[in-house]
């Protein structure tokens, strides 16, 4: 017993065991605040210049606060101009580049939303659309929910599986025998930088089935993730935002039943 009490009082007085100085304290204090490991720090180097150059606060140094809002609408106009090409065709080889889809909310008289799809750059991705607003209720988006609002983001529907967001799957025109209710991604060409951007909500990598968002705001975090390939027309968003804004969710689940009355190609 004596020993082991000698034994303890020689090692406290090791450096293992004394208290660090003040200013060790202190720096040990910032590594654990910042989390870093040292001088540049979890933020990245020169980031107390971006910030003060009013390029976004410590917590903003990803590149969403360089996004050019205008540059990327420019890109996604010429984008969707590629449609002239396909109009410029004989008749019998013209792909339609607009769809419609008639909204009702708790069973009043529905309103149409015209969407026109960009169909030159990204041809899989419309077709599947197409066709889904073509087919009848069961295979196709007649008859379908708006199943969630989300209020970063905007509507979500297209389950034609589960009606509930649970499911979906693609046209059978799309599918193939190793993936018969999915397709790859075609290619991230538009951003989703305003309300009205027509968009796949895919489960994961090169899986897009039928299920599909309505942008209500800007959305970058779904940029390079979602496949956007289509936008809202004329007075549709009037349509769109008056679902946003007035119907009442329950954990982002609406209290009412909206439901795509009918759809087509126009």
């Amino acid at each position: 017993m004596n020993h082991f009490r000698t034994t303890t009082v020689n090692l406290a007085k090791t450096h293992f065991f004394q208290r660090p100085p003040s200013s060790q304290k202190s720096i040990t204090a910032n590594r654990i605040r910042f989390k870093s490991t040292g001088t540049r720090g979890s933020r990245g180097h020169g980031w107390l210049k971006k910030y003060r150059d009013g390029l976004g606060e410590r917590h903003l140094q990803g590149r969403w606060h360089y996004r050019d809002i205008e540059e990327l609408n420019a890109i996604n106009n010429e984008v969707f101009g590629m449609n002239e090409l396909l109009l410029a065709k004989d008749d019998s080889e013209k792909v339609p580049t607009e769809v419609y889809l008639d909204l009702s909310v708790a069973g009043e008289e529905p309103r149409r939303v015209v969407i026109e799809l960009a169909a030159a750059a990204l041809p899989r991705t419309t077709e599947n659309f197409r066709l889904l607003c073509q087919e009848k209720p069961v295979v196709g988006y007649a008859s379908t929910n708006v199943y969630k609002i989300e209020k970063t983001v905007g509507l979500c529907l297209g389950d034609v599986v589960a009606n509930d967001g649970s499911g979906g799957r693609c046209h059978p025109a799309l599918g193939t025998p190793t993936s018969p209710y999915s397709f790859r991604d075609e290619g991230h060409f538009i951003s989703h930088t305003q309300p009205g951007i027509v968009s796949m909500m895919s489960p994961g990598v090169h899986r897009n089935d039928s299920r599909f968002l309505i942008t209500t705001t800007d959305a970058p975090q779904l940029d390079g993730r979602f496949v956007a390939f289509g936008r809202v027309k004329d007075d549709g968003m009037d349509v769109v935002f008056d679902i946003f804004n007035g119907v009442f969710t329950k954990r982002g689940r609406p209290t009412v039943e909206i439901k795509v009355t009918g759809c087509g190609v126009l």
